[in-house]
């Protein structure tokens, strides 16, 4: 059987089950952003009437290129007609099957004769390195410290925001996960799964996504330590991954229903980190429900929100559009060993 007629039958599979199984998804933590860094938003209910996302992935159905949705959103894509500013090398390091390279010159040599696209609104990248980077140290130098902004959203409870990552930096890992999410296309509980959280519809483990645990180790290893003056409380040289999946990717595509009031772990504090990718175009809705506050706090992209996993919070609906976020769940060793709880390997509902 030839790789395009394999293709060709996943695909039909696809569209079967789509039409078969209603689509059922739970929103998670964070939410709707703003361009303006370091702002988180707080209310109580929502103040102003959004405007949907563009349905792109529909776009992509109608022209056979579903299964691409992922990848191209992550390069840049919003509308179809964006399609046409693609170019060779693009489509190349995209990874882009031959099947879905004829489709998509099929789009652009369409969209190439119509008069009214003429003008790239957005510029498209896809590029999965170089946000990361930082400056070759000598013998001698001291790494430089990143600044977290970390703003309290209330002491007595234990809520904070701050800056995890640059735009440039979640988009550099939005187009790394989705570009390893298409390679994996048709390979059983690989790419996006529902196989490691309970709450989330689609997720993915960051050491599964090459590159991606190099990328951010440097970040994660000082956000840890950011960790320990924001807690004193807790035993120095404690806070660890609290298994082997972390940290992980959550994505919703589409009108998600937001999840009910939880905790991630209400028998013990270990400490949750939850940063926005995505970015204030991308989805409408979404935003952390906190039970004490009786307030949805929202994000600003790459900004993040850390608790004490004990936190009863809730995750609001996404009304449309495409939500990314990057989750650690920390486990830790505090001072009073009444909070303690021996830090266990596939701790929670992980099935690693």
């Amino acid at each position: 059987m030839t790789p395009i007629c394999s293709k060709l039958m996943y695909l039909q599979f696809i569209l079967a089950v789509s039409l078969l199984i209603p689509t059922t998804c739970s929103a998670f933590l964070g939410g709707h952003l703003t361009r303006s860094p370091f702002r988180a938003h707080l209310s109580t209910s929502a103040s102003v009437e959004e405007v949907d996302i563009h349905d792109l992935q529909s776009e992509l159905n109608s022209e056979g290129l579903n299964l691409c949705h992922g990848i191209m959103h992550a390069s840049g894509v919003r509308e179809l007609s964006d399609i046409q500013y693609l170019t060779e090398d693009q489509i190349l390091e995209m990874g882009i099957d031959q099947f879905d390279k004829q489709n998509i010159k099929r789009v652009q040599e369409r969209l190439s004769k119509d008069s009214h696209h003429v003008h790239q609104l957005r510029e498209l990248s896809t590029q999965r390195d170089g946000a990361f980077d930082r400056k070759v140290l000598s013998r001698f130098e001291v790494e430089e410290r990143q600044d977290f902004d970390i703003r309290t959203i209330c002491s007595e409870n234990d809520v904070y925001t701050g800056q995890l990552f640059s735009i440039e930096q979640c988009e550099q890992l939005n187009r790394m996960s989705e570009h390893y999410a298409y390679k994996q296309i048709g390979t059983i509980n690989s790419g996006w799964t529902d196989q490691i959280y309970t709450l989330t519809a689609q997720h993915m483990a960051c050491k599964d996504v090459p590159g991606m645990i190099p990328s951010t180790q440097i970040i994660m290893r000082q956000l840890i330590q950011e960790l320990y003056g924001m807690f004193p409380e807790i035993v120095p040289g404690s806070i660890c991954y609290e298994n082997d999946g972390e940290p992980h990717l959550v994505k919703y595509n589409g009108k998600a229903k937001g999840t009910v009031a939880h905790t991630d772990n209400s028998e013990y504090k270990f400490i949750t980190v939850n940063a926005i990718l995505s970015g204030q175009d991308e989805y409408s809705g979404g935003g952390t429900y906190i039970t004490v506050l009786d307030k949805t706090i929202k994000l600003s992209q790459g900004q993040v929100l850390i608790h004490l996993g004990d936190l009863e919070h809730a995750g609001a609906d996404i009304k449309s559009g495409v939500r990314r976020l990057f989750i650690a769940f920390f486990a830790c060793r505090w001072k009073d060993d009444l909070l303690n709880k021996p830090i266990l390997e596939n701790a929670r509902d992980f099935e690693g």
